[in-house]
C-alpha cells in the first residue's frame, strides 16, 4: 500500500459525509474521481471500479489515477506521474491544470495490460478546482471516447478512399462523353451526370461531418451572384430529380457581388434545390433567385407545394425527414452551414396558396 494512503483514506472520509454525493455520482454515465493534491484518489464512482477492473473500493485509496487504471507507463517506473511519457498525457497535464485552479478539458490516451493483454483507451477528461473544508481538491470526469476515435478514423479512410474513386469514375465518364457520338453520347451525358452527382453527395456528407465537429474552415473569395446561381442551376437540370420537372432563374434576380464560401453556400443552395425538386411534382417548376438586401444579400428557392403542418414544425431538426428512416440532414445541414460559418441565416414560408420558399440570407463580406 502507498505511504500515504492513511491521509487519502482521512480525505475520503470527507467526501464519504457529504449526504447524497456517493449516491449521485454513481448515477453518473461517465466515470468520476476526485484527487487530493499529491493527484491521489479520495473519492470516486462505481465506473472507475469497471474502468480500473478493481474488485475492492478501499484498494484505489491513495493511488494516482494512472496506477489505478494499470497504465503501462505508470508500470514502467515509479507510477503514475513519473516517468518520461507522463509529460505528454492528457490527464496529467489536466489534473496539473486543475491543481493551479484552472478549468481544463483534454483527450488521453492510455495503454494498459490487463490480465497479460494489451488494451488502448481514449477518453476525454474534463477538471475542476474544489476547496472543500479548507483542502484543495480536483474533481475529474472522464469519458471513454474509444469508439468515437475509430469511427473518425474508419470515416477518413472511408471518405478517402471512395472519393479517390467516385473522382475516378467522373474524370472517366468526362473523358467518355466527349469520345462518342450519337445515342452513346447521351448514354455518356448521364454517366458523367450520375458521377458528377456522386461526388457531390461525399463531398456534402464530409462537410457535414467536418461541420458539426467545429473542423470546417472558413474560405472567402469574391464572385457574383448571376454566374454562381446559374451555374448551379445549371447542373442541377441534368440532376436525376429534375426529371420531367423545369428549374429556372426568377426574371427579377439580381447580380450582387458578394464575398463568402462559395463552396459552403454551394452546398446550402443545393440543399435547397433538391429540397425544393423532391417536394415538387412532374411537370411542375422550381424557382431559385437573388436579390440585393443592402448588407446583406438573399437567395432564395420557391416549389408550388405546401407543406403539411407536421413537416412545417419539424423542418430543421437533424433527423426529420419525409424521405425514410436516416435522411433529414438537408433542411439542418442549410441552418448550420448558413449560421455557424456564413453567418446567416436560413428561414421559410409554407402555404398552399404560394407554395413554399425557403430563404437564405448572408453579410456581403464575411468577416
Amino acid at each position: 500500500m502507498p505511504d500515504n494512503q492513511p491521509e487519502a483514506q482521512r480525505q475520503s472520509h470527507i467526501f464519504a459525509s457529504l449526504e447524497y454525493l456517493r449516491e449521485i455520482l454513481d448515477s453518473c454515465p461517465y466515470l468520476a474521481v476526485v484527487l487530493n493534491e499529491q493527484r491521489e484518489i479520495v473519492f470516486f464512482n462505481r465506473a472507475l471500479l469497471s474502468l480500473a477492473e478493481a474488485g475492492v473500493d478501499r484498494g484505489l485509496f491513495g493511488l494516482r489515477l494512472g496506477d489505478a487504471m494499470q497504465c503501462s507507463h505508470a508500470s514502467e517506473g515509479e507510477g503514475c506521474g513519473f516517468n518520461e511519457a507522463c509529460q505528454t498525457c492528457g490527464a496529467f497535464l489536466a489534473v496539473g491544470e486543475g491543481l493551479q485552479s484552472r478549468h481544463s478539458t483534454r483527450e488521453c490516451r492510455f495503454t494498459r495490460n490487463v490480465e497479460g493483454k494489451m488494451e488502448a483507451l481514449d477518453l476525454l477528461i474534463t477538471v475542476s478546482p474544489a476547496i472543500v473544508r479548507g483542502e484543495r481538491f480536483v474533481v475529474c470526469s472522464m469519458r471513454d471516447i474509444s469508439h468515437e476515435k475509430r469511427r473518425e478514423a474508419l470515416e477518413r479512410i472511408f471518405f478517402h478512399d471512395i472519393l479517390n474513386t467516385a473522382t475516378g469514375v467522373e474524370l472517366l465518364a468526362g473523358l467518355l462523353k466527349g469520345m462518342v457520338q450519337g445515342d452513346a453520347s447521351e448514354s455518356a451525358r448521364q454517366i458523367s451526370a450520375c458521377a458528377n452527382q456522386m461526388v457531390e453527395e461525399i463531398q456534402s456528407q464530409q462537410q457535414l461531418l467536418a461541420a458539426e465537429k467545429d473542423e470546417l474552415a472558413v474560405r472567402a473569395v469574391e464572385f457574383t451572384t448571376a454566374r454562381f446561381l446559374g451555374a448551379l442551376v445549371e447542373r442541377y437540370r441534368v440532376h436525376t430529380l429534375a426529371r420531367n420537372r423545369v428549374i429556372r432563374i426568377a426574371t427579377d434576380s439580381q447580380d450582387v457581388a458578394i464575398c463568402t464560401d462559395d463552396s459552403i453556400l454551394r452546398r446550402v443552395l443545393q440543399n435547397m434545390l433538391k429540397n425544393a425538386l423532391e417536394a415538387s411534382r412532374k411537370g411542375e417548376t422550381i424557382t431559385a433567385g437573388c436579390r440585393d438586401a443592402g448588407e446583406e444579400v438573399e437567395f432564395w428557392v420557391h416549389n408550388p407545394e405546401a407543406m403539411p403542418e407536421p413537416v412545417r414544425l419539424q423542418v430543421f431538426q437533424r433527423s426529420f425527414s419525409t424521405k425514410g428512416l436516416g435522411r433529414g440532414l438537408g433542411t439542418y445541414s442549410m441552418r448550420l452551414l448558413s449560421e455557424r460559418y456564413l453567418k446567416g441565416l436560413v428561414t421559410f414560408h409554407s402555404t398552399a396558396a404560394e407554395g413554399t420558399v425557403f430563404q437564405a440570407r448572408y453579410p456581403k463580406r464575411i468577416q
